[in-house]
């Protein structure tokens, strides 16, 4: 065999296999059974691989849902002060956007901030002892007509310790439940840090967010408008938030 022809074979073998890698699409992470009946699954489109740390953001969406006006900021000893819509001292990254409802002409304001490895949290009257927990994550919104919602999650962030996680939306009235979620579609084997999260009220299934990749999001079809917006504020954070670590708390 001539050095040509092997040349020509050898790059016709690599052209071959990444065309193969790069044709294989990536598996969903997998969700409950319930979310594949009566729910829409929601891809994220416009949504950058490479999240920016600091001011404004391109924005994206899902379904008929847009978030707009994205803007990150870090902090440290920070409050927002009084009759803020969310409060919380030593908040290591926060950051707001604009999620708008398309069909019903409804935009909310949200916002967030984290902090990473501190061993106790008070935001907004929930307190929680950080023994065993990694992240704390609090995200505030207000709807016109179920009032203010908080959304706080305790991380410890890793698969072997998920038991310690813990999670919450809550209004003051209602309070729906989130866990994270490991397995994609089709694989044995977990992750070692959660793909997305789920949220759940009395057992129920009401919604699921897959964070990793491209993003996307499941939502049951029955639920009101108003719930309906209550997660996509919640998905919306999830899939804008940047985990920590100590480089960039």
């Amino acid at each position: 065999m001539t050095m040509i022809r092997f040349k020509t074979l050898l790059f016709s073998a690599v052209a071959s296999a990444l065309f193969s890698v790069n044709g294989c699409s990536v598996p969903d992470m997998r969700v409950s059974e319930g979310m594949s009946q009566d729910a829409t699954a929601m891809p994220v489109q416009g949504r950058s691989a490479f999240r920016l740390s600091l001011g404004k953001e391109k924005g994206f969406g899902f379904g008929t849902y847009k978030l707009e006006d994205i803007q990150r900021g870090w902090t440290r000893r920070a409050d927002y002060g009084e009759g803020s819509v969310f409060q919380v001292s030593d908040a290591y990254q926060k950051y707001s956007f604009g999620v708008t409802d398309t069909t019903q002409q409804k935009t909310w304001l949200v916002q967030a901030a984290a902090m990473l490895n501190t061993t106790t949290a008070q935001a907004s009257g929930w307190s929680v002892n950080l023994d065993k927990q990694r992240e704390f994550l609090q995200v505030a919104f207000r709807s016109p007509e179920s009032g203010e919602w908080r959304m706080t999650l305790a991380d410890p962030g890793n698969y072997m310790e998920r038991k310690n996680f813990i999670g919450k939306i809550s209004n003051g009235t209602n309070e729906i439940e989130v866990f994270p979620l490991y397995k994609w579609e089709g694989k044995s084997l977990p992750s070692g840090t959660a793909l997305g999260y789920e949220f759940s009220r009395e057992g129920h299934v009401l919604a699921t967010v897959q964070t990793v990749n491209s993003g996307k999001v499941w939502m049951k079809n029955t639920l009101s408008p108003d719930m309906k917006m209550v997660l996509a504020s919640a998905c919306g954070s999830l899939l804008l938030y940047n985990k920590l670590d100590p480089e960039n708390q």
